[in-house]
């Protein structure tokens, strides 16, 4: 497993804390015992400071010895060999640290030692080497954890981006296919009508690269409206007055962001099922309005109901791709519903309300 650093600028406050706290209570208690305070003070700072300053030293090893991931036996023997020096090094501190108090303050004793503590002061040793070693280790864990985990979710959101690039290079032949198909039988029919119907396409298309080369996955429906109306002109070219179209756009809804193609993407498919197999053709209604902090795209059509099913193959390209990009963009915030209504289809696209200069 790789290693983070033991981010130790949040332990140092509850570090000091601690052993202050630990040696008030050790204070008190040889107070409680009869001792004078300055000689009290003395004893607590000897018996407790080797430990407090080799607890430092404990706290850092995480760095040297890294939890291992599988068997951690070695990484056991290893904190026992250092577990005997923390003592030794402890009694030796501590024998120290009385001999020098015995100097200083010309204790009369010499600094005599009383063993009968040892046996206390080991135990202490290993509570201590415990306590650190283990918050050590937390609190790496926890950093490892951190990292883990934004690496996580930056990979994830990588993986989306990746998948969105994927579906405009899939979306783009799909739409460019589709629209030269419509114009396929304009040509020799009615030449005139077939070139306007390209400079039409030139400019879908111009707008199309657009949002390929930038790498666009979101725009304001004005922009995509416009699109869409271009398209819907190119296909009543084919169609005349077979195909007939409503709209309710209020003004309001023009400056909030939709997914690219996602509007045309059901139009298209609307004509395609409900209005080009009919021989009289049929009527395309949109409409769309905002709702409790959403905005709800709905297409509707007049038949044949129960043409296309979510999920089915009968979706095509457009309305598949589409479901996928509403997952990767809005990881489960929008959706896109096909019902069958009397002979016809709504397809109604449920997204989050977010208008022109507002963050995800």
């Amino acid at each position: 497993m790789a290693t983070t650093k033991t981010p130790m600028r949040s332990v140092w406050l509850f570090y000091v804390i601690a052993w202050f706290s630990i040696s008030a209570i050790n204070l008190a208690a040889l107070a409680a015992n009869g001792l004078p305070w300055d000689l009290g003070l003395r004893n607590t700072l000897a018996y407790l400071l080797p430990d407090a300053l080799l607890g430092l030293a404990v706290l850092q090893l995480p760095q040297r010895l890294p939890w291992p991931d599988g068997n951690w036996l070695p990484l056991g023997f290893k904190h026992a060999g250092l577990l005997l020096v923390f003592v030794a090094l402890s009694s030796i501190g501590w024998f120290a640290l009385v001999r020098l108090d015995a100097v200083v303050f010309g204790d009369a004793t010499g600094g005599a030692i009383n063993l009968r503590l040892l046996p206390w002061r080991i135990a202490n040793d290993l509570l201590v080497y415990g306590t650190c070693a283990g918050l050590a280790y937390a609190l790496q864990n926890a950093a490892s954890a951190r990292v883990f985990a934004a690496q996580v979710a930056k990979a994830d959101t990588l993986r989306a981006r990746a998948q969105l690039e994927v579906m405009r290079n899939q979306l783009n032949p799909h739409f460019v296919l589709n629209t030269l198909h419509a114009l396929i039988g304009l040509v020799g029919r009615d030449p005139a009508v077939a070139e306007d119907a390209l400079e039409r396409l030139g400019d879908l298309l111009r707008y199309s690269l657009r949002i390929q080369r930038d790498g666009v996955d979101e725009m304001p429906l004005r922009n995509e409206w416009s699109f869409v109306q271009s398209f819907i002109d190119i296909e009543r070219l084919r169609l005349g007055e077979r195909l007939r179209t409503r709209f309710h756009l209020p003004e309001d809804t023009l400056d909030c962001m939709v997914p690219t193609f996602a509007l045309q993407t059901l139009v298209e498919n609307a004509i395609k099922h409900a209005v080009a197999p009919r021989s009289d053709g049929g009527t395309i209604d949109v409409d769309i309005h905002t709702l409790d902090g959403r905005l709800r795209i709905q297409v509707s059509d007049e038949g044949p109901g129960g043409a296309v099913q979510t999920g089915s193959e009968n979706n095509g390209v457009g309305l598949r791709l589409l479901q996928e990009r509403l997952v990767a963009l809005y990881a489960g915030n929008a959706s896109l519903d096909l019902q069958t209504v009397g002979a016809g289809t709504h397809a109604v696209l449920d997204l989050p309300l977010r208008r022109v200069g507002e963050h995800a």
